[in-house]
């Protein structure tokens, strides 16, 4: 390839660049350089377009199938041990069971985001869903992890109150309710968000001074509350929950101690999945923001090969962060149901006891 490019006159723009410049980088010679900008600095768009390919596309799609089969499989056997009666807490279990449907369509609409985006390239429908998947799975996990973190501090300080008010009927009421609000928020902050990168080809008007940046900064100030507030209550009902262990333990009730502390380790895993996945999504819609000017400029115009040169540093940044995002998101959601399995105690055992069973009857 060296001896190639020796014989073959690169254009002069290019001349210092030989390990950057490629044979396809001839279109760019006629192409302005922006004012502080190198040519070769610029000719790395190479190594953002490799890292979309690999870290945007086949490696989150690898992690999805084994995201989606953990899920699926976590999902059924909940089922199965709810029809049996064999679950520790129901209550808790409608909303695991609320964060695998939220995860198995967020994942089934990245796979058609990935078909869309190799068959037509990435238009403003498929930013719409890329952003719409993101979002609602953000807003669903947090309504779980509020009502996990409710039910669990009502088990524990207001026991009495927690058998009379916690019933399945009210968390399935309130799941439904978490749905809703997600639907709606998410749908709103893709339609709109998704006109910062395609403005021109957007069926909603939505400038730049007037309608992107008071809804780029209100979508940043609505994540930060609702990571905010996540955390912050679980860290007010953990720190309620202990005073009511100390409370436990000088009365010697020694086998709900044991049981409580069980519980709070759970939903501190689960906490901690929560925060891994959502802190990417938070960066990257703060980053968006800061850099909302130049990024809505990639969005202006017809597509040119002028236009990928000159914004070469914005690819390779929007590359990174949606690349970096979509690994984590997708990691934690194969953690979860694993994280969900191995901590439970009761719910493991009566995992084991099915699968002997199903395999004593096959044999």
């Amino acid at each position: 390839m060296v001896e190639f490019l020796s014989s073959y006159q690169i254009p002069q723009v290019f001349e210092n660049c030989s390990s950057e410049f490629t044979l396809k980088d001839s279109k760019y010679a006629n192409c302005v350089t922006p004012v502080g900008s190198s040519p070769c600095e610029l000719l790395k768009l190479h190594d953002a377009k490799n890292f979309r390919k690999y870290f945007l596309a086949t490696v989150p799609s690898i992690l999805s199938a084994f995201a989606v089969i953990f899920n699926l499989i976590f999902g059924t056997a909940t089922l199965i041990l709810w029809r049996n009666n064999k679950l520790s807490s129901k209550q808790r279990y409608a909303f695991l069971m609320s964060r695998t449907l939220s995860t198995v369509l967020a994942l089934i609409l990245y796979y058609i985001v990935l078909i869309a985006w190799k068959s037509s390239g990435f238009e403003y429908v498929s930013a719409t869903i890329f952003i719409l998947i993101a979002s609602i799975t953000f807003y669903t996990h947090s309504g779980t992890y509020l009502g996990m973190t409710t039910i669990l501090y009502m088990a524990i300080v207001h026991p009495m109150q927690h058998r009379r008010f916690v019933t399945i009927t009210r968390c399935i009421t309130a799941i439904c309710f978490i749905w809703l609000v997600s639907i709606a928020l998410s749908l709103c902050m893709g339609l709109l968000g998704a006109t910062l990168f395609y403005p021109e080809t957007a069926p909603i008007k939505c400038p730049l001074s007037s309608c992107q940046k008071p809804f780029a900064i209100t979508v940043v100030c609505l994540l930060s509350l609702f990571f905010v507030v996540v955390i912050s209550f679980y860290a007010i009902m953990l720190y309620r929950m202990h005073q009511r262990q100390a409370k436990m333990r000088r009365n010697n009730t020694d086998k709900f101690l044991s049981q409580n502390v069980r519980s709070m380790n759970r939903l501190a895993f689960n906490m901690v999945t929560f925060a891994t996945a959502s802190l990417p999504i938070l960066v990257v819609t703060i980053i968006t923001t800061v850099n909302l000017e130049s990024l809505a400029s990639l969005g202006l115009g017809n597509k040119s090969s002028c236009k990928t040169y000159e914004n070469g540093h914005l690819f390779w940044k929007v590359e990174v962060l949606a690349s970096t995002a979509a690994i984590v998101w997708v990691l934690t959601m194969i953690l979860d149901p694993i994280i969900s399995c191995y901590i439970d105690i009761s719910y493991r055992k009566a995992l084991i006891q099915m699968w002997k069973r199903t395999k004593t009857e096959t044999l």
